[in-house]
């Protein structure tokens, strides 16, 4: 924390791909607002679930949206609801909820569940190909692609100011 005081680190993305924000880590996260974490209510999820990511919130949140299978009571007959009272929980739709609501709090440009407007400024199909081609070329041109959204790694979204 101190090194990144000194020279002014600080995580600014513009526009997250969505598998980036699968990446981000699921506990004191950036895009949480205060009161999002309730340390007994998580503890579940991180000693039982083993919830460490963005993508496993959704993952363990995904069970809510099959009605078919999944019921909303603490003795649900589900497969994954069975296998995590297997591990240790009491009441995993309990828990599925608790992750959808963290995930429902984040702000939209940390947020899975939301897409971020288009700008209107990411290259066609076309011209990414095209580009692809070119770069192979020893004296080939390419079209800058002006994109702000950033899909490649999360290293990317740390800058120095």
């Amino acid at each position: 924390m101190k090194t990144t005081r000194k020279y002014n680190v600080s995580f600014a993305p513009i526009k997250l791909s969505d598998s980036l924000k699968a990446q981000l880590p699921a506990w004191l996260h950036l895009g949480a607002p205060p009161k999002t974490y309730h340390k007994m209510k998580n503890k579940c999820l991180q000693s039982n679930h083993h919830v460490n990511s963005v993508k496993d919130l959704k993952e363990t949140s995904n069970r809510l949206t099959n009605t078919d299978i999944h019921q909303t009571k603490a003795l649900c007959a589900c497969d994954e609801c069975v296998e995590n009272r297997l591990a240790g929980c009491k009441n995993p739709d309990k828990c599925a909820r608790i992750a959808k609501q963290i995930l429902d709090n984040l702000t939209p440009l940390f947020n899975p569940n939301t897409s971020p407007l288009k700008d209107n400024l990411t290259l066609t199909h076309r011209r990414l190909e095209k580009n692809s081609r070119l770069s192979t070329q020893r004296d080939g041109e390419i079209l800058f692609d002006p994109s702000i959204t950033t899909k490649n790694h999360i290293s990317e979204c740390f800058h120095i100011f």
